[in-house]
């Protein structure tokens, strides 16, 4: 677990830094310099220009991470690997490019009550390309294991750059129009950075060769892309679908709403994103060498470990809530309950650990496809169900019943495939721990003061949950975590 570690322990930092200034951005400025329609119209070019970025990879990103450690020879710069990939997702940025072309009547009908999406959805075209540039150049970055590089241009550099464009907007050096490009602009800035990356560790070379490749590789390499593809496409569809939907059945208005309080939700998956970076390249390998005692290893201590931390910061999350409210306009407490069903959601997504990563790299790869295929079809059919009903607590509720239904068909095939069971009896006490500190918490008044308040709330779900999580050594991964910064504290005085 060594370069887990590391990698996770790097990543986690440049993306709680990266939340620090996305806090800034999203919840202080934005529902105070753009209204919530605009933020709608930002929200759904990014959700069908990823679509679009996402399809455009022909799903080489796991042939890549699966057959990578095939090529992998520096001296002689990869066999041309780069080439390959770089050749693949040019032919589907060209494909994708005109499907977009070919449904863009169809797209801008669909969003009929959102006026300024219907000017602006030109921009899907250069923000699908930057999209495309930075998950190719992150997917070499990543299988070269360095996986920090992208995460801190993405979670951190990519929101400075968004930061200072508000910022000029605030000022009125930029329109809202200017905005919206500099919006674009800067998603092309962390991708040619993260080119020049390469570049700078003499990793980017764009020679050919194919004498690494046969007939048998070739269609190994076919075989999984295709399921790959319809694997990530229908995932980021997962994710994106509810903002989609939601500009289709309500306004960008709703939209807007719907997304600020979906940033404070996704938090709670934030250090997920960190080991993800790193952990599925080394299962990868370890299923290549055929270790499945590291891949037990791997799944049984990223359950643990997420749900504690997942619990943790849900807890500080929610006990928190009105109190953030004081902060915002009044129109946005309207998204309350999208917190906490998004919030569960995510923690469910946690304690799953990384059942999918382990489908993903073993010979049974290709039900991923069937499993993202039918929560893909979940949400779609509980979308159509609760947000007609309920608005965009409605969208929220749907991703958290769909996400549970998933994770828990994931869990029973690793089990039934692998004989791999993850959970114990520590698992349900981190619940009920979690369960008695939030009603310990609900017990106290709401301090008039701002700060007051989320410091009182946010100490007690550190020292009533944190220090318990702690003593009783739930994750030695946790515990080892707080030993080092604690010896490095101690060490500076």
């Amino acid at each position: 677990m060594g370069i887990i570690q590391r990698q996770t322990i790097k990543s986690t930092v440049y993306i709680y830094a990266g939340v620090l200034v996305g806090f800034v951005t999203t919840a202080l400025i934005f529902p105070r310099v753009l209204t919530s329609s605009q933020i709608g119209l930002i929200t759904l070019i990014a959700s069908w220009s990823a679509i679009f970025a996402q399809g455009a990879t022909l799903g080489f990103g796991g042939a890549t991470v699966k057959f990578f450690p095939l090529f992998r020879d520096k001296e002689k710069n990869h066999h041309g690997f780069l080439f390959l990939l770089l050749l693949v997702t040019s032919v589907g940025f060209i494909l994708f490019i005109g499907l977009y072309y070919l449904l863009k009547s169809w797209i801008i009908s669909t969003h009929a009550d959102s006026p300024l999406f219907q000017h602006k959805a030109y921009l899907i075209v250069p923000f699908t390309f930057f999209m495309l540039l930075f998950i190719v150049m992150d997917i070499y970055n990543r299988v070269l294991y360095n996986a920090t590089a992208g995460t801190l241009l993405k979670e951190l550099f990519l929101r400075l750059f968004i930061l200072l464009g508000i910022a000029l907007l605030f000022f009125q050096f930029l329109n809202f129009d200017q905005f919206v490009n500099w919006y674009v602009g800067a998603q092309g800035a962390v991708a040619l950075l993260l080119l020049f990356f390469l570049v700078w560790r003499k990793e980017f070379n764009l020679l050919p060769d194919f004498s690494q490749l046969d007939r048998s590789m070739i269609t190994g390499m076919a075989s999984l892309s295709l399921f790959s593809f319809l694997t990530g496409f229908s995932s980021l569809a997962i994710i994106r679908i509810d903002s989609i939907m939601i500009g289709s059945y309500l306004s960008e208005g709703d939209v807007g709403i719907y997304t600020l309080n979906l940033y404070f939700g996704t938090l709670v998956l934030l250090p997920s994103r960190a080991l993800r970076n790193i952990a599925p390249t080394l299962i990868a390998d370890a299923f290549n060498s055929r270790s499945m005692s590291t891949i037990r290893s791997i799944y049984e201590k990223s359950t643990i470990t997420q749900l504690a931390v997942g619990l943790f910061l849900m807890l500080g999350l929610w006990v928190n809530t009105e109190t953030i409210y004081t902060i915002l306009p009044a129109e946005y407490k309207a998204g309350m309950y999208v917190i906490l069903f998004i919030g569960f959601s995510n923690v469910v997504r946690m304690a799953g650990g990384l059942s999918d990563a382990i489908v993903g790299y073993s010979d049974y790869y290709k039900m991923n496809t069937v499993f993202n295929a039918v929560w893909l079809l979940l949400i779609v059919l509980t979308n159509l169900i609760f947000i007609p009903a309920m608005g965009i607590t409605g969208a929220a509720l749907a991703s958290f019943l769909s996400v549970l239904a998933i994770t828990l068909v994931r869990f029973w095939y690793v089990f039934r495939k692998f004989g791999m069971q993850p959970y114990q009896l520590r698992h349900a006490f981190l619940v009920f721990l979690a369960l008695v500190t939030y009603f310990l918490i609900s017990l106290l008044p709401i301090f008039s003061f701002f700060w007051i308040d989320l410091l009182v709330r946010g100490s007690l779900v550190v020292v009533l949950y944190g220090s318990a999580v702690y003593f009783f050594n739930f994750s030695s991964e946790i515990n080892g975590l707080v030993d080092s910064l604690w010896q490095r504290l101690q060490s500076l005085f």
